[in-house]
């Protein structure tokens, strides 16, 4: 290492044990931020999960209604495992149906509902 005059300086190591549990802190403070990015992915998962089910609940919900059969025990049997349906609704001159789904347990973000809306010519 050279110093602004441009003679070598030599660098004293720092004093034994000053740095010791570095590593360790570094390893706490890493491993607390990857679990929050694993919490976080598995929440969007989980949402994902629950936005796809509630929409095909609420297509086979407005396929039924339009061929005239019950929407709601179509939409109910529609919904994916882990996916309860919470209310299914008609709405409007044609053919659509509106369901709310709960999330599966898990779902931290909001109250887990998503509610989908669907009308099937």
């Amino acid at each position: 290492m050279t110093s602004e005059a441009g003679a070598t300086v030599a660098r004293t190591p720092a004093e034994p044990g000053r740095e010791r549990g570095q590593a360790t802190l570094e390893m706490v403070a890493l491993t607390a931020m990857l679990l929050g990015v694993v919490v976080l992915v598995l929440q969007l998962v989980v949402f994902v999960y629950t936005a796809h089910g509630a929409a095909q609940a609420a297509r086979e919900g407005a396929r039924a209604y339009s061929l005239g059969d019950d929407y709601g025990a179509a939409a109910r049997a529609a919904a994916p495992g882990g996916v309860s349906v919470v209310e299914v609704s008609t709405f409007g001159p044609d053919h659509g149906v509106k369901v709310v789904v709960q999330a599966p347990t898990g779902f931290l973000i909001g109250d887990g509902r998503v509610s989908r809306r669907v009308v099937m010519p």
